[in-house]
């Protein structure tokens, strides 16, 4: 079994002095949702969105925020070796018998239901998981244990066969 980069506990020591820093300096919780509208708003100004002016300032941080977890990620996969480039993963194509254009396929729906629940919710799964949950928010409490407990019961719809 492979050593992580970072050992849990401190990961969330450092997340929670992130989420800290954020509360402090921007006034708001960490959360990445409202980025999607307010790129959208910004690839199709036309549309004259009235929903703009409330989420510009939390939209506009939002997409710095996502841009740094990227490159992070990017940064850490070089650093690490680890990094690569694949549209299907091996499990996928191997056991699921899922191709390059069902795996986009489920991609696209799965990332559409993520980003629509979220609008839906007025706020998405960073937001409920770190902010919230740091915060005891109660309706971030239930929603940490109603994703988790998703993430099992698909996991092991997807797994079940190869760890028999």
């Amino acid at each position: 079994m492979e050593k992580p980069i970072i050992n849990w506990f401190w990961a969330g020591v450092l997340l929670a002095m992130i989420n800290f820093v954020v509360f402090l300096t921007e006034h708001r919780p960490i959360g990445a949702s409202t980025a999607f509208p307010y790129l959208g708003n910004l690839i199709f100004p036309f549309i004259n969105n009235e929903y703009l002016p409330e989420i510009e300032k939390a939209g506009r941080w939002e997409v710095w925020f996502l841009a740094g977890g990227f490159l992070g990620a990017i940064t850490t996969a070089f650093a690490t070796k680890t990094f690569r480039l694949t549209f299907v993963p091996v499990y996928w194509e191997k056991r699921l018998n899922f191709g390059r254009k069902s795996r986009m396929l489920f991609a696209f729906l799965g990332g559409f239901l993520l980003i629509f629940g979220a609008r839906m919710a007025g706020g998405c799964t960073s937001g409920h998981m770190f902010s919230g949950g740091m915060q005891l928010a109660v309706s971030s409490l239930w929603f940490g244990i109603f994703a988790f407990a998703g993430g099992l019961f698909a996991a092991h719809l997807l797994y079940r066969r190869r760890y028999k």
